[in-house]
């Protein structure tokens, strides 16, 4: 067979990378029969046209910076069907009678609106939108616990008095908005306060589910929170690669994702 020139065995690596949302130096070499330094020169003259983003092991397909943090209003107007596809399906874990945890995000914001419902439920959460949210529902059997803190960009109260709060509880359930999710960097957030805060979101759960459309996969956040594996669940939706969708369960228990809108 003759060999691949390079610009074709780029184009290769754009398409899959259009596929994937991330590409991995080895599995590339192998799959397109060259050394892992072919490789690697060929990803270092497509970002110098960029066409993409070099990582540690590989590419993305867009640069971001770390600690670029989108205010709320900004990242609500963003995938709003696909946060709304993932409220519902991750809805009917929460029953009568639980403790749930939401940490501050869209996501969370968006299955904050369907918990109004459930009888007798406690619902604690570092984000004074989702709290507003809750007591607007106005049910009597509901409790809101709203920690302190400092607000952040992103309207997540952080900081010492977060920590302190969520230190003292315990609850069944932690439904997590992540900035961005990778298999090397596990999930992450732009802001390192809010990272601090999360872990302790999940210290305090029984159970972990995150909750992340398929725009977050690939993305890499100044603050790690947490590997992949230490979380229970992940909700995505449809949009997430199905190769994702297969490296994510082999390390997290359950994977599910919501029907395209």
């Amino acid at each position: 067979m003759a060999e691949m020139l390079p610009a074709q065995r780029q184009q290769r690596i754009i398409d899959r990378l259009n596929t994937d949302g991330q590409v991995r130096v080895n599995e590339l070499a192998a799959a397109l029969g060259v050394s892992d330094m072919t490789i690697r020169r060929d990803l270092t003259e497509l970002e110098a046209r960029g066409a993409l983003v070099k990582v540690h092991g590989g590419a993305t397909r867009e640069a971001a910076a770390t600690s670029l943090e989108p205010g709320f209003a900004a990242k609500i107007q963003r995938e709003a069907a696909e946060k709304a596809a993932i409220a519902a399906l991750a809805l009917p874990m929460v029953r009568p009678g639980m403790s749930v945890a939401l940490n501050s995000g869209t996501t969370t914001f968006a299955l904050a609106k369907e918990l109004a419902g459930i009888q007798n439920l406690t619902v604690v959460t570092n984000s004074p939108r989702i709290a507003d949210v809750l007591w607007q529902a106005d049910e009597p059997s509901l409790t809101v616990l709203l920690t302190g803190g400092v607000r952040t960009p992103s309207d997540a109260l952080v900081g010492p008095l977060a920590l302190a709060s969520l230190g003292q509880l315990h609850v069944d359930l932690c439904f997590m908005g992540v900035h961005g999710v990778t298999l090397e960097d596990g999930f992450t957030t732009p802001n390192m306060l809010e990272g601090q805060t999360n872990q302790a979101f999940m210290a305090c759960a029984a159970q972990v589910a995150v909750l992340a459309d398929h725009t977050k996969w690939g993305i890499t956040g100044l603050s790690q929170i947490a590997p992949v594996s230490a979380v229970d669940y992940l909700f995505s939706d449809a949009g997430l690669p199905a190769k994702a969708q297969a490296e994510l369960r082999r390390v997290i228990d359950a994977v599910h994702t919501a029907p395209a809108a």
